[in-house]
């Protein structure tokens, strides 16, 4: 008798297929965490994640078509813009999965004064309206991290 349960034969194509996916998935997390700027935020939790810091995640939805022109204009005038800001930690844009016109874009800085200050600041002040001029619709939520 066999010690483990045999396959079907008519599904290996499956099994293969979750492997795969499973491959793909740790060799897609294993690159970002490699390619990650030092000092950055790591998703296991650095010390800089146990400090208290607020975040702000900015929901958008762009006009027809813009999409594009928001990836570029986050990495071409949004990120130059926030780096240099006392007390930035982190800044990711994310595009939801089944809506290509939805974006997100989270940003964490260690306390509220120092968004803020960001909020005030001449390099938002110039790099924020052209993120506006491709969204229809823009929300945010703030949030305190606590762990």
């Amino acid at each position: 008798m066999a010690r483990y349960p045999s396959l079907p034969l008519d599904k290996p194509q499956r099994v293969w297929g979750n492997r795969r996916s499973l491959l793909r998935i740790f060799g897609i997390g294993a690159t970002t965490l490699y390619l990650a700027e030092p000092g950055s935020p790591k998703p296991w939790g650095d010390a800089s994640q146990s400090e208290p810091s607020v975040q702000l995640h900015i929901s958008i939805e762009t006009k027809p078509g813009k999409g594009p022109e928001l990836e570029r204009l986050y990495h071409s005038a949004y990120v130059p813009a926030i780096k240099g800001q006392p007390g930035f930690l982190s800044s990711r844009l994310l595009r939801h999965y089944e809506f290509t016109s939805k974006y997100e874009i989270d940003i964490s800085f260690r306390s509220e004064k120092q968004r803020a200050a960001w909020a005030q600041s001449q390099e938002h002040q110039a790099a924020w309206p052209k993120i506006q001029e491709v969204g229809e619709k823009i929300s945010w939520e703030g949030f305190d991290v606590l762990a």
